[in-house]
């Protein structure tokens, strides 16, 4: 008897357990983009690795030529295009490189065009922002850089939550900015590390650990989920 009412505990315990959030992981820690969570495996060119948060990261160092396109590291990913327009978070670590050049653009995520429309998560004259927009007009939202100094050489977490309305970005669990926002509905893969899966604005740096969450979590949540990634 006691055998099976501990048998419909457990079963009941299934039923009402939370679906996790979590829709996208990917460790970065072998020769092809693996999404452990969501099975939306990516694609890889020119691939560049150095060590990472745990195990290997991908790697996009600063070009000699900054007017070169298509000769960095390219990934990309072929999730949905609407990510970026319904609540989401994405959580991403970073390690920049020591003589990574302020003055151009070093692409974190991308799924878009330039100017919109799509996403796009950047940092630009040492200020990390949260990009979208229609072609033409850029929205952005951004650290202000006379404030907030970006670590250099050190492992940092950087994360964005959107809730449909307004855009919050944190850098290790800690708020930076905030502002209201729409982003745009953008078409294509999204890319990691530069502009269109290897295109042109590398990261200056590495990146690992990307997780893409449904909806946007709360600070209680993201601080819980930055301190376990760091055990």
């Amino acid at each position: 008897m006691k055998i099976a009412v501990l048998v419909a505990m457990l079963l009941c315990a299934d039923i009402f357990a939370e679906e996790s959030p979590l829709a996208h992981y990917y460790r970065f820690d072998g020769s092809e983009i693996i999404d452990s969570i969501g099975g939306c495996n990516g694609k890889v060119a020119r691939l560049q690795q150095a060590e990472g948060l745990y195990g290997k990261a991908l790697y996009f160092p600063k070009q000699d030529d900054p007017n070169a396109r298509n000769v960095a590291c390219g990934v990309s990913i072929p999730i949905a295009s609407d990510t970026f327009v319904n609540p989401f978070t994405a959580t991403l670590w970073v390690k920049l490189d020591e003589n990574s050049t302020y003055r151009q653009f070093k692409e974190l995520l991308s799924l878009g065009g330039e100017r919109g429309p799509g996403f796009r998560l950047t940092f630009f004259y040492n200020s990390l922002a949260a990009r979208t927009g229609d072609g033409k007009n850029v929205h952005t939202v951004s650290t202000n850089s006379s404030t907030v100094l970006l670590p250099l050489k050190r492992w940092f977490q950087v994360a964005v939550v959107y809730d449909g309305e307004y855009c919050i970005i944190y850098i290790d669990a800690v708020q930076k900015a905030k502002d209201k926002i729409q982003f745009t509905l953008g078409k294509g893969p999204l890319s990691v590390g530069t502009y269109r899966s290897g295109y042109a604005y590398p990261a200056q740096g590495a990146l690992d650990e990307l997780k893409i969450y449904k909806g946007a979590l709360s600070h209680s949540a993201l601080v819980e989920a930055y301190l376990a990634e760091l055990k």
